[in-house]
């Protein structure tokens, strides 16, 4: 299995785990928990009973080879006025293509070493909490801000399986229990929105990740405590001392091919191209324009930008999307009184 290592690193994966593919009947109480309490990922499938299995995605799984990429690299900085920040995660390459090509780098050396015949990558596309499967093959730990943490790389990473037919040798990751009441959960008291609403319980439905990623509108309550958010939030990954240590990613993928704060009132004056040239290569290209501009008009309402009244009230007038329009209205009247006669 050392071999298998040595494969997977010139493949592109920083750490690997190998674990029988058995279900995760332990999961089961604490997802249907999240459902009953509202706490449950919109984005995640409904079916609780489909997260548990592997089977559930492949059949013949007898294995699962779990992975993980990490993605830290350059300072983000303070957002100047007129910018929004953008989650370290969505900087570079669209890390499900990444980490799916250096999983699939794996399958001829799998197919001639261990006879694997057939077999399924899983990166976030399937129902299945990988989390939660990098965490019972010791990859991962699970932190207080519920983010998977792979020594040395802190939780800036992305994880990925492959699932195969055949029974592998167990490869255990080498993570260990965190620390987490040392710093007295810092990542809990500093959620901007009380999502984590318990050392490792988490309510998606208030996590600014999941709201600037969402398609309709954001709720009144929320829209403040967006700041300067432009897509997804790394407060508590970014407040936790094991990521503050963590190791940088040796990964060029993930060197930013948009700026990490970017000009709000470029994004508003974007067409379709424009936004296809902008970020069709990284993972913000999926949710495509409006959800970004719709951001765009509450952070600068956030700023109370007057001077991007112009722009805003051209957004609110004739934007094609009601959620944007909305957006657009709602910033103009937070707006500082304009300077203009």
């Amino acid at each position: 299995m050392d071999r298998l290592r040595q494969v997977a690193a010139a493949a592109g994966i920083d750490a690997l785990a190998v674990t029988q593919a058995e279900p995760q009947v332990y999961l089961e109480a604490f997802l249907r928990a999240a459902q009953r309490e509202g706490r449950y990922a919109q984005f995640a499938v409904q079916d609780v009973a489909a997260r548990l299995d592997p089977q559930k995605v492949l059949p013949e799984a007898r294995s699962v080879i779990s992975a993980a990429v990490a993605y830290k690299n350059v300072d983000p900085g303070a957002a100047p006025r007129l910018t929004g920040t953008i989650s370290r995660s969505a900087w570079g390459l669209d890390y499900h293509k990444v980490v799916r090509k250096a999983l699939e780098r794996l399958v001829p050396f799998l197919q001639a070493e261990y006879g694997v015949q057939k077999w399924h990558i899983a990166v976030d596309d399937t129902p299945l909490v990988e989390r939660a499967l990098a965490a019972q093959a010791r990859l991962a730990s699970l932190g207080a801000n519920c983010a998977a943490y792979v020594p040395p790389y802190g939780s800036w990473v992305f994880l990925g399986e492959l699932l195969v037919d055949v029974e592998l040798p167990a490869m255990p990751g080498t993570a260990s229990p965190l620390p987490c009441e040392e710093c007295g959960y810092r990542c809990v008291k500093a959620c901007p929105t009380n999502a984590l609403v318990a050392p490792g319980i988490i309510d998606a439905r208030r996590c600014l990740s999941y709201l600037t990623q969402k398609t309709d509108s954001i709720p009144l309550a929320f829209r403040p405590k967006l700041g300067s958010r432009l897509w997804g939030c790394d407060t508590c990954q970014a407040v936790c001392p094991l990521n503050k240590a963590a190791a940088q990613s040796a990964r060029a993928e993930f060197t930013p091919l948009v700026d990490p704060q970017f000009s709000l009132l470029d994004l508003l004056a974007m067409d379709n191209a424009g936004f296809k040239e902008a970020f069709g290569e990284t993972s913000i290209a999926w949710r495509g324009k409006n959800v970004l501009q719709r951001n765009a008009c509450l952070i600068l309402g956030n700023q109370k930008a007057a001077e991007a009244r112009p722009q805003l009230a051209e957004t609110a007038a004739h934007h094609p999307s009601p959620a944007v329009r909305e957006a657009a209205a709602w910033a103009l009247n937070r707006l500082e009184p304009s300077s203009a006669p």
